[in-house]
């Protein structure tokens, strides 16, 4: 818990330094922070992807299936997550004590989830606030960040509801978990490992 309560001070703390280092971009509603120039010189493979931080003061969230559809985006992004449980024994007062660092931490706080449309109409609706730190603090440069409200729709073309079954929540929300990370850059391997002799 004291690690946890910890993330929300440094996001704050954050996100204002990201709005000071690169102009603000504006995508589909959402507002993008953080130096992408940055992200796409350092090209980072490692990512710590920090326990969600849920804000809404609703139980009913998955914050470890999020967390998890959160690593699964990553990897489509060819990004590579750290296993969960390293990252929480290493984790502690928002820095990565563990050897080495990862490239980078994803810090997420969710402010807004709404599911109750789920089996009426097979949508929900959640927002996020998510930071990419450089390296292995929540205090570091911001490469990208973004607060985004998204919203899945599990519902067939006609407009019917979804099926229930015990799949459908966490279906819905490793969408949500999609959407949150869809503006995040898809890393570049061969940018990352250029070739001998020519400007990384």
């Amino acid at each position: 818990m004291k690690r946890s309560l910890l993330l929300v001070p440094a996001l704050a703390s954050c996100l204002t330094l990201g709005c000071q280092t690169a102009p603000e971009q504006v995508e589909e509603g959402a507002r993008i922070r953080g130096s992408i120039e940055a992200l796409e010189r350092l090209q980072p493979a490692d990512i710590a992807v920090t326990e969600v931080r849920n804000q809404t003061g609703d139980e009913s969230l998955p914050i470890g299936v999020l967390r998890d559809g959160l690593s699964r985006a990553l990897v489509q992004k060819l990004y590579s997550p750290l296993d969960h449980g390293y990252v929480d024994a290493n984790w502690v007062e928002a820095s990565f004590r563990g050897t080495p660092a990862p490239d980078a931490v994803l810090v997420v706080a969710v402010s807004q989830w709404d599911p109750s449309h789920l089996l009426s109409s097979g949508e929900v609706t959640a927002e996020a606030e998510l930071i990419l730190f450089e390296g292995g603090t929540s205090t570091g440069t911001v490469l990208w960040g973004i607060t985004h409200l998204a919203s899945v729709n599990l519902g067939d073309a006609n407009g019917n509801p979804p099926t229930p079954s015990e799949d459908l929540l966490p279906r819905a929300v490793r969408q949500i978990a999609e959407e949150f990370l869809s503006t995040l850059p898809e890393r570049d391997p061969i940018a990352a490992h250029p070739v001998a002799g020519t400007a990384p």
